[in-house]
């Protein structure tokens, strides 16, 4: 009996070492709104076990860590990361859009950064985005900007990152778009139709904004 609950308290101390042992790493910046750029960039090297509930996010098979990324690299296509869970799916959307006629210019998943929430003392942006969890994508942002003033898109509309948007144009999406259904398909939010006064035309994310 005792050799049984030794070896049971020897494989408990290895599950738990192996745990903390398991080192996650990230690169990560804050938005300014003070001069307008990203601001404060480090690496940071962590156990797992340290994460705290922000790095952590809400999905836990998608933490802020690279570990849980995977790198998407396909002919034609710019490489990006995004969270290992939806990179397969995701691979699927993008090989069927492009043999559609789709063009991909640029894609933009995995960064890490804070530039969602209040502000601090110094005007740093304090949350960290859907991109940080490799839960978000934009999609050629050269000709799908973000806009904010924008409950409805028109010409009073402020373009604040990316180029200016034509729906019209080869490679800008809209809900007519067969990427647009695909990722719909898998549960992502389009930015064109966020409700309030932003339109981020490039961009899908798990969560609505």
């Amino acid at each position: 009996m005792k050799c049984a609950i030794s070896f049971f308290f020897i494989l408990l101390s290895n599950v738990v070492f192996a745990t903390q042992a398991r080192l996650c790493h990230y690169q990560t910046w804050e938005w300014d709104t003070i001069q307008k750029r990203s601001v404060n960039h480090r690496q940071i090297v962590k156990s797992y076990s340290d994460l705290n509930e922000e790095e952590k996010g809400k999905n836990p098979n998608c933490t802020i860590c690279e570990e849980d990324q995977i790198e998407i690299k396909l002919p034609d296509i710019p490489s990006f990361k995004i969270c290992k869970i939806y990179a397969e799916e995701i691979k699927k959307v993008i090989i069927k859009t492009q043999k559609e006629g789709f063009p991909f210019q640029s894609i933009i998943a995995y960064r890490v950064g804070k530039s969602l929430g209040p502000t601090d003392g110094q005007g740093r942006r304090t949350i960290f985005s859907n991109h940080s969890y490799g839960e978000a994508i934009d999609f050629n942002s050269e000709m799908n900007g973000m806009y904010n003033n924008c409950r409805s898109f028109n010409e009073k509309c402020r373009l604040i990152h990316g180029g200016k948007y034509e729906s019209k144009m080869i490679g800008a999406l809209t809900n007519q778009s067969l990427i647009y259904q695909e990722m719909k398909n898998l549960g992502f939010h389009w930015g064109g139709e966020y409700a309030g006064s932003v339109k981020d035309f490039m961009h899908f994310s798990i969560a609505p904004l």
